[in-house]
């Protein structure tokens, strides 16, 4: 059956008394809305162009001041609401999925507007009667005795009967509760207490200025919320006192402008001044008169030319989507956001604040609080779905906010009604964060296992943790989620175990990226790899999905879930020798498609990985100069975590420099890959590396000689040794060898006396990559 735009959504321009002052109407902000946060330039633009507005009266009666679009669904069946007295809920709940911050402050200007003419009225009038009061007085009166009533509407709605009758027009979820009996209001938000507290002082006699506290405790988005009602009220303080020398009241017209114009009282009040008003004007009524007219006026404008556009979408799914699609200027809810409240929902309010699952919310939470409100929260927590969609089902989630919404939505749905099941989810999601914080985001910072005992953060673990980090290889997240999160939750009797299937999974999985990153050209489609693996499809062994649970709409059930070390590991080494996957039989062929790679432009990290592999425990091969072989254990440990953050392996540098230059092989360049190979690069200290540079390889031989010497001692031989036969170098450069660490397998290189060819590039490119291969295949078996 076709449906019509209409019945998904509708779109109407209101002013503000059509807005709030609708009989029955109750404004209620979901949980996951931000708490309010204006600042005082925000307040002060929404004045200004109220001010603008409001002047521009004077050139043209068709003057509006739109203030943007509010988004809503019409909650009918009042589900968003919690909690609630069902029987005593408003007749219309409009549930604010967008606007708040401006529906809020647009309150307070209501509220203090209502304040502000009471206090004036009173002033005026000094206690006066309606028959003592002159027939100018008798009017204002009358006006404002209207807008008093029109002001009061727009932020609460008394009820019949009960004692609690006010209704702040406004509540948020959890913190506020709509009732007509004492014993159940409850209006604790910032918003909802502050009209009960105002609306508390109509029970005085006679009107004080209203000055909200902040109360006691740390309760999110007061202090903002008194300040700007502070801020809106000086101003209007400032108006009832004449304006005095406030820039921002330039824009407001006098009085006598005002009184010459009667187009603008028509617009306003719908009828001209009486003569005797106006004439009282042009004699310079008292400053209590003249300060009462202009706040009536002005809240006649508020009250009828300001306006927004109100679009209430069918549901919340709806009304999102419109938001995204309107939104220009305010900051979207992240789908986290969005997804909290179902959770304090299925919990049950009394229940969430004891229950496991609020404590796997908060630390979600604290990680994400710790995002720049705006494009870092919304990446930030863009970027967390996807790896936890990944883990969670094996999806590949999309960054749009629409279908993470969705998607927490739906797989919740499937586990809210049973608290283990839901519970699990969420821990999940929440192990999924911990592990981003801590293991993947470290900036710097050493990796950890967060929540697992010290000595699981292994050497092994924290090597391999920061390198796949630094090379951004993001796809191996979700897997090592699913690791880690079985340690996490496993019993004190089996985690010992589960850490260290952790820690030989890690290793695996570093082992199959390098190794297939060095023997490819391109990253070769390794992200599908791991997603099919995640998922458990075009599985060469037959291996289960990874992913803590089948999609809806996996095709095939008949695989449980499994996080199993020994088969990921013997997927991965099919994955690499499938010739549907990658290609790499065995040893021989990884050697062969490798070195005839140009490894720098590939991927310098992982290029960097695999000579720190290759020199872990290698000497010089003395039967062939220039070339590193297997050495014993220990004698130069090298792929380690301080092995990767050694100084002296920061620097990849090329022996045969980029670009041709005097005294090196011309047929190294002829291919122009040649250069980048493997075999023509070298880890280096820093400093070393902008000495090397593009010296002849007569030079740069001795240099690497005595940067691979044992000792300073033995670095300055080779110095004075070159200097005898007429090679000197700079006094820069010799610091910078004699300061210098030792670095072995520089030794190597500085021991080849002959030409460097590309001949040669080839040969130690191959050896390389052995050495590399037997090191690292060695974690995939």
């Amino acid at each position: 059956m076709a449906m019509e735009a209409k019945e998904i959504f509708e779109a109407l321009s209101k002013n503000v008394r059509e807005m709030l002052s609708e009989r029955g109407l109750g404004l209620y902000v979901p949980p996951y809305q931000r708490p309010y946060g204006w600042d005082k330039e925000k307040v002060s633009k929404l004045l200004d162009d109220i001010l603008h507005g409001y002047g521009t009266l004077l050139t043209g009666e068709e003057s509006f001041t739109f203030l943007g679009t509010v988004i809503t669904i019409h909650d009918i069946n009042f589900t968003t609401v919690q909690p609630i007295v069902r029987p005593e809920v408003p007749a219309k709940v409009l549930t604010v999925i967008d606007g708040q911050q401006r529906l809020t402050t647009l309150l307070c200007l209501c509220i203090a507007l209502h304040n502000h003419i009471r206090l004036a009225h009173g002033k005026m009038l000094k206690g006066k009667t309606t028959d003592s009061m002159s027939s100018v007085e008798g009017w204002l009166d009358g006006q404002t005795l209207r807008l008093i009533d029109e002001l009061a509407s727009t932020f609460y709605e008394k009820q019949a009967s009960g004692d609690s009758p006010r209704y702040p027009r406004m509540i948020r979820s959890f913190d506020d509760q709509w009732s007509r009996t004492l014993s159940n209001a409850k209006y604790q938000s910032p918003i909802a207490h502050l009209i009960s507290s105002y609306t508390n002082t109509f029970d005085t006699a006679k009107p004080v200025e209203f000055k909200p506290q902040k109360r006691d405790g740390h309760i999110e988005g007061e202090e903002a919320l008194v300040e700007r009602y502070t801020q809106i009220s000086k101003m209007l303080k400032a108006i009832t006192n004449g304006g005095g020398k406030k820039e921002e009241l330039e824009e407001l017209p006098t009085l006598k402008q005002i009184n010459d114009d009667k187009r603008f009282q028509r617009a306003l009040l719908n009828h001209d001044f009486p003569e005797d008003v106006s004439q009282n004007i042009r004699d310079g009524a008292p400053s209590e008169f003249q300060g009462l007219l202009q706040l009536v006026l002005l809240s006649s404008y508020v009250l009828n030319r300001v306006a927004v556009t109100v679009v209430r979408g069918k549901n919340e799914d709806y009304a999102f989507t419109i938001f995204e699609s309107l939104n220009t200027t305010g900051e979207p809810l992240t789908a986290f956001e969005t997804f909290k409240p179902r959770v304090v929902s299925a919990e049950g309010l009394p229940n969430f604040e004891k229950s496991q699952s609020r404590q796997h919310i908060s630390v979600i939470s604290n990680y994400l609080s710790t995002f720049k409100v705006g494009e870092p929260l919304q990446a930030a927590t863009r970027d967390l779905l996807i790896f936890f969609a990944s883990a969670e089902t094996g999806f590949k989630l999309s960054k749009r906010l629409a279908d993470q919404r969705k998607y927490l939505k739906d797989e919740f749905e499937r586990y809210e009604k049973v608290e283990e099941q839901r519970v699990s989810f969420i821990r999940h999601l929440q192990d999924t964060t911990t592990f981003k914080e801590h293991a993947w985001d470290i900036s710097g910072r050493t990796p950890s296992l967060h929540g697992l005992p010290v000595d699981a953060t292994t050497d092994a673990v924290k090597l391999c943790l920061a390198f796949l980090s630094n090379l951004n290889h993001s796809v191996t997240i979700a897997p090592l989620v699913r690791f880690y999160s079985i340690a996490l939750c496993s019993n004190s009797t089996d985690q010992s175990a589960k850490i260290k299937e952790f820690e030989e999974a890690l290793k695996a999985m570093t082992a199959f990226s390098a190794l297939w990153r060095v023997s490819h050209r391109t990253t070769a489609n390794i992200d599908r790899e791991y997603r099919d693996i995640l998922s458990g499809t075009n599985s060469p062994t037959g291996l289960p999905p990874l992913a803590r649970a089948l999609r809806k709409d996996a095709p095939d059930d008949s695989f449980a879930p499994a996080v199993d070390v020994i088969r990921l590991k013997a997927e991965l080494r099919a994955r690499l020798a499938h010739a549907d996957h990658g290609t790499i039989a065995d040893r021989d062929s990884f050697v062969a498609e490798a070195s005839l790679l140009p490894a720098y432009l590939n991927a310098p990290q992982v290029a960097r990985f695999i000579l720190l592999a290759a020199y872990h425990d290698a000497v010089a091969d003395t039967e062939n100069p220039g070339l590193i072989k297997k050495g014993k254990p220990a004698v130069s440990p090298c792929l380690s975590y301080d092995g990767l953050k050694d100084d002296r392996h920061l620097a990849l540098e090329h022996i045969a420099p980029k670009q041709l230059a005097q005294g090196w092989d011309a047929l190294i360049y002829e291919n122009k890959e040649i250069a980048h190979r493997i075999g023509n690069l070298v880890l280096v200290q820093n400093d070393a590396n902008s000495s090397l540079s593009d010296r002849p390889w007569s030079q740069k031989r001795i240099l690497y000689q005595a940067l691979g010497a044992a000792s300073h001692d033995a670095a300055e031989r080779v110095l004075a040794d070159a200097k005898s036969s007429g090679i000197e170098f700079a006094g820069s450069t010799q610091s910078i060898v004699e300061l210098a660490t030792h670095m072995p397998h520089l030794a190597a290189i500085g021991e080849k006396t002959d030409d460097w060819t590309a001949a040669f590039v080839e040969v130690r490119s191959k050896r390389i990559l052995e050495l590399a291969w037997d090191q690292l295949y060695s974690w995939l078996e």
